[in-house]
């Protein structure tokens, strides 16, 4: 059948079932076409079935029947939809199941039907139940089928997130709750730790997932959680709901038992001699859970505690580092079990440790956690390494302020200072601009720290009582040491390096330094800055005073300059290059 004819077929279908003739023949024909090769019919069929079943749902007509004494007809109403019901099922399962197709233009036109049928259903049961309703077996199902998704493509994630995610309330609350029962039962495999809630006959079926698996319901749900740009702080911020507003429910709710409470005691009002009784206030000041700032930092909190249990990428697990402490601890109940995960990344080592510290720093700051060995484990990330890694700038900050005390221990900053010094000796140009500035104000903070400056000793390096391989800062010997390291840095190469190291000849009397002004300097920016700088006049460029035959001296160097045969000299070079490089080099 051509594309055009199922096209205007489904339409017939659908005109229809709207007036109510051959309704279960042409709703299974119009469920056949969601199966299609093509992904335009298959568009075509999910929106009219769409249409059709939120028409129901408002209805009434998907409901379950109550049973008991029934008759005749009402026996065939009661198969009638049940069928239905049963094909709405099948249908919900076929838009999940779409979620995860590898055209984004069939994942997003299934997500925004199922979240119309959510509001649907929801309405419907908050009209019957006459309190506000989530209709949260329905939302679960779609929750399950974008965190545990193949294929979670960028387009689908920017239509949840910005159409969904990050304007209403609700959807958030309800994402979050669900999301850590799925990871919980996912971690536990396949045994729900959750009191109640709807169960994925999918899980129960697979046993023990996967790694691979797990590794894709962690990064599929930190991506939604990392897009999250509007989590309330205050009670009043709670304002925008997918369904309808819970205290618009309230409200009818308690104006229907008004009406019955005053209709009872107006007839009661002569049996109790003219006393009315007083109306309970219990349910009038209480508010929906929906409405509660610390429910939605308790489901916020319970995700993200899920989500860290599961196994992470290196990658995953830096991402979450980064935004640990700006998007996780604020939103947090109750930050300190944070604690653990935190301590374990600080332990960890290389850039993980650098990453964890401002995390860490927030619990011990705002939240008054008490780490023991803290500075010990700080003094070992002031490492080679450091010099080298990507987020330098920020472990430097974060360091600042740990040692900004004047409280701390002669022994504890001087072990720190001669740390960086030493460090100082082999790390690149726009290292050791930030490591000088940083020892000039630690100098200027603690001035206890001068000794080492003014050492009287004239010992060389070798004797140098500083161990620089000990591992507790208080047992070093800084103290016992100087800072022999700057004076060798008064003859670096680079000059703008030479120069900021004479500022310890000079007395301190400056200000001290804004570390900010150092913290992002790069080969590349030292390089544009030198390119940029205007020549002196008259100063003519350093030239060699012989054009030399190598960049290095060798033995061939020697050779040459002994007066060897210049050819029979090339001939060595080309079959030494011949033997280290194989035929393939030429």
């Amino acid at each position: 059948m051509a594309e055009k004819k199922k096209l205007v077929l489904i339409r017939a279908l659908e005109d229809k079932i709207r007036d109510e003739t051959d309704i279960q023949q042409s709703l299974s024909s119009i469920i056949e076409f969601t199966e299609d090769p093509s992904p335009k019919i298959i568009h075509a069929a999910l929106h009219a079935l769409g249409r059709l079943f939120s028409s129901l749902i408002l209805k009434g007509e998907l409901q379950r029947s109550k049973g008991g004494n029934a008759t005749p007809a009402e026996d065939d109403v009661a198969i009638e939809q049940t069928w239905l019901r049963e094909k709405y099922i099948s249908y919900l399962n076929r838009l999940c199941i779409l979620l995860g197709h590898e055209e984004p233009g069939l994942q997003i036109p299934s997500l925004n039907i199922l979240l119309d049928l959510l509001k649907n259903e929801s309405m419907y049961f908050t009209h019957v139940s006459r309190s506000h309703q989530f209709s949260n077996n329905h939302f679960y199902r779609v929750v399950e089928s974008l965190i545990d998704n193949d294929n979670f493509s960028e387009p689908l994630k920017k239509e949840f997130s910005e159409k969904y995610w990050n304007l209403y309330d609700d959807l958030r609350y309800y994402f979050l709750k669900d999301a850590a029962k799925i990871i919980n039962f996912a971690v536990n495999s396949g045994r729900n730790t959750g009191k109640s809630g709807p169960n994925s006959k999918r899980w129960k079926l697979a046993g023990e997932l996967s790694g691979k698996k797990l590794n894709r319901i962690m990064e599929n749900t930190f991506e939604i959680l990392d897009s999250l740009r509007t989590m309330p702080t205050e009670e009043s911020e709670i304002d925008k709901f997918w369904t309808a507003h819970p205290l618009s429910a309230l409200t009818k709710q308690s104006e229907a038992a008004d009406d019955l409470y005053d209709q009872q005691n107006h007839d009661n009002v002569s049996k109790k001699e003219g006393k009315i009784p007083k109306k309970s206030s219990t349910n009038h000041h209480r508010l929906p859970i929906l409405l509660q700032l610390n429910e939605h930092k308790r489901v916020f909190s319970e995700c993200w505690l899920a989500v860290l249990n599961l196994p992470m990428t290196t990658d995953s697990y830096k991402k979450i580092l980064l935004i640990m402490h700006k998007k996780i601890i604020p939103h947090m109940l109750n930050p300190p079990l944070l604690l653990d995960f935190l301590t374990e990344s600080y332990n960890a080592g290389g850039v993980v440790s650098i990453l964890a510290l401002n995390g860490l720093f927030t619990l011990i700051h705002e939240h008054n956690l008490d780490y023991p060995d803290f500075y010990i484990k700080l003094y070992g990330l002031f490492d080679r390494n450091l010099m080298h890694v990507k987020y330098r700038s920020r472990f430097f900050r974060l360091a600042d302020l740990f040692l900004a005390s004047t409280h701390l221990p002669v022994q504890l900053v001087a072990a720190f200072i001669k740390r960086m010094s030493r460090l100082s000796l082999t790390s690149p140009p726009h290292g050791i601009v930030i490591l000088i500035p940083m020892i000039y104000n630690l100098i200027k903070r603690h001035p206890s720290c001068m000794v080492l400056i003014h050492c009287t000793k004239e010992n060389s390096p070798k004797d140098d009582e500083y161990d620089y391989n000990e591992s507790d800062p208080m047992k070093s010997g800084a103290l016992n040491s100087s800072l022999w390291e700057l004076k060798t840095l008064q003859e670096h190469y680079y000059p703008n390096v030479a120069t900021l190291a004479k500022i310890f000849e000079e007395q301190f009397s400056k200000p001290s330094y804004n570390l900010e002004d150092f913290l992002d300097h790069t080969y590349a920016t030292i390089f544009s800055s030198e390119v940029a700088r205007k020549p002196r006049k008259n100063k003519t460029p350093a030239l060699a005073f012989q054009k030399p035959d190598f960049l290095f001296p060798t033995q061939l160097d020697n050779d040459l300059q002994e007066g060897k045969d210049a050819p029979e000299v090339y001939a060595l070079i080309f079959r030494r290059i011949s033997s280290n490089c194989g035929d393939e080099f030429f």
